[in-house]
């Protein structure tokens, strides 16, 4: 771990420390792990955080190359979300219409979809036809919580949470009452939450755009897009695997707007 931006000064303490591995040094920065050139420390490479075990070990043991690291790297990156923030954002549905502030909407998980022609389904006839959209259907649910503390958002069928957006100083949160959508960037700790309170900048969740008008939502800045586990018919969790132990192996949680 480093405080300090001087790769230079580093570099000349590595070399200093003959166990070290002299040719690149590793500088965790707490959101990526950066590899530096001991020679030439404007040559740098920005790992995730998967990558450190490799960074750490396989190196040392000559099992890997910079170079694989590299590739592996630019593998994972389209698995990742733009950190920049799109200037005047503006909250829509997927056919391009905007959300105003206060205006209820649910959110419906798009990954998972019950069949409700199925056999498990005997009472979706009795469904009146104009709520027959919010059932069989996977959505994200806050939980109800009766004190401050903040509780988890996940998904459960049938019984959504009413949402709804608030823009605050030009930063556009998602609330459901006066809870806010959040997070923690604690690899321990890195679910969907809803919490009083505007959350801190470290804590706020970012919303992306996908190809068909969907939504993604990442930590603010996060280098990955949340997840969703489905539990069974309880629901899941919502996680933004921060440790990135799921990278690339699934697709991110989808979400669509619906309008109330």
């Amino acid at each position: 771990y480093a405080n300090t931006d001087d790769f230079g000064a580093l570099a000349e303490i590595v070399k200093r420390k003959p166990h070290c591995e002299q040719k690149y040094f590793g500088v965790n920065n707490s959101q990526t792990y950066t590899l530096v050139n001991t020679d030439n420390v404007e040559q740098k490479y920005e790992f995730s955080r998967l990558n450190l075990r490799t960074l750490g070990f396989k190196l040392w043991k000559k099992e890997t190359t910079v170079q694989s690291l590299i590739d592996e790297e630019a593998q994972l990156a389209v698995f990742r979300p733009n950190p920049s923030r799109r200037p005047g954002f503006k909250l829509h549905d997927a056919d391009g219409r905007e959300i105003v502030d206060g205006e209820p909407f649910m959110l419906h998980i798009v990954n998972y979809e019950y069949d409700p022609e199925s056999d498990m389904d005997d009472e979706y006839d009795d469904i009146p036809e104009d709520e027959r959209q919010f059932y069989g259907k996977e959505w994200v649910k806050a939980m109800s919580s009766a004190d401050q503390r903040p509780c988890f958002v996940n998904g459960a069928l049938h019984n959504g949470t009413r949402f709804h957006a608030e823009t605050i100083d030009g930063v556009m949160y998602i609330k459901n009452e006066n809870r806010y959508l959040t997070t923690h960037l604690d690899p321990m700790d890195d679910y969907l939450y809803s919490d009083v309170g505007v959350p801190a900048k470290d804590n706020r969740i970012q919303i992306h755009y996908a190809e068909d008008g969907n939504i993604l939502l990442s930590a603010w800045g996060g280098r990955t897009y949340a997840d969703y586990e489905w539990m069974g018919d309880e629901g899941g969790m919502i996680t933004f695997d921060l440790e990135e132990l799921y990278l690339g192996q699934s697709d991110p949680l989808k979400l669509r707007i619906v309008r109330l």
